[in-house]
């Protein structure tokens, strides 16, 4: 099973190379400018620590040479995770561009759920073991703890383009659906493979196998994604029925963005209750709804 692990691990670096090269080669780098930046980190940490790992540099003694894989691995761990949370974003605002409204407030949950996520690993994870120890020791659970926020944000992602994507006039052949998929790939698998390792240790070994085939499949839909031509109508700008539901609902969202601020705080509940029913009568007098009855 060893044997099998370091193949895994030796092909990494070739799929995410060549996973690069047609990204870059379709043209994709202008759409996804947050994941090119990922696929540099992760092109450039995967070699750096493939010549640390091989020893590349032998005049560097042991304990230094441990020292510099230690935070390298782990810096780049983290940069990834911020990466991706940024890669996420990105295909989160492409997708809804149909509807402005919705995709404003979607992002403002988004960055609260992400605050809130930092705020939680550093108050349980990092004081703690900042306590306990040096800084070496906490940067490891912090990371890990990290990168499990995010791959909770990337299968949410991906659940919502599987519902949504239609209804916002996108298919599944669209390379925003690519990224989301093979993202969603990996992380359904660490989420997988953290639970399996924590109930039954002596599977570790099995795990970081899934693990690494998980992340191979990933770099795999990526470079089908983009090495096929994706259809003109994907690039399209989407502009959806005036009576459809997610119309809408767009056109609630836009109206509660403009709603007059209170100056005063004297003003009784009363009042904000008439402007949040005024915004609705408005959004409906638009858009009536049709009683198929």
């Amino acid at each position: 099973m060893a044997h099998s692990q370091d193949f895994l691990v030796q092909l990494e670096p070739i799929l995410v190379l060549l996973a690069a090269i047609v990204f870059f080669k379709s043209g994709s780098a202008r759409r996804f400018p947050a994941m090119s930046t990922y696929l540099a980190i992760r092109g450039g940490s995967t070699l750096l620590l493939e010549a640390l790992l091989w020893n590349l540099v032998p005049t560097i003694s042991p304990n230094i040479h441990y020292t510099i894989y230690f935070y390298t691995y782990w810096i780049t761990y983290v940069a990834s995770a911020v990466a991706i949370f940024f890669v996420i974003q990105e295909v989160f605002k492409l997708v809804m561009e149909p509807v402005p409204g919705l995709r404003r407030l979607g992002l403002l949950a988004f960055q609260w759920v992400s605050v809130i996520s930092v705020v939680v690993v550093i108050g349980v994870v990092a004081l703690p073991a900042s306590i306990a120890g040096p800084f070496g020791n906490c940067i490891s659970p912090i990371a890990v703890e990290l990168v499990r926020c995010v791959s909770v944000m990337e299968i949410c992602l991906l659940a919502f383009l599987f519902l949504s994507a239609q209804a916002l006039g996108r298919t599944f052949r669209s390379r925003s659906f690519g990224i989301a998929l093979g993202f969603g790939i990996q992380a359904a698998s660490e989420l997988a493979a953290a639970a399996l390792v924590t109930r039954y240790p002596d599977l570790t070994s099995f795990t970081n196998i899934f693990t690494q085939c998980a992340t191979l499949l990933m770099l795999a839909t990526w470079t089908v994604y983009f090495l096929i031509p994706e259809p003109k109508a994907e690039r399209e700008r989407v502009v959806l029925a005036p009576g459809s539901a997610l119309a809408r609902w767009n056109s609630l969202a836009n109206g509660l963005g403009q709603m007059p601020q209170v100056a005063t705080a004297q003003s009784s509940t009363g009042f904000f209750l008439q402007d949040i029913e005024g915004v609705v009568e408005r959004v409906l007098a638009k858009n009536p709804v049709i009683n198929s009855h």
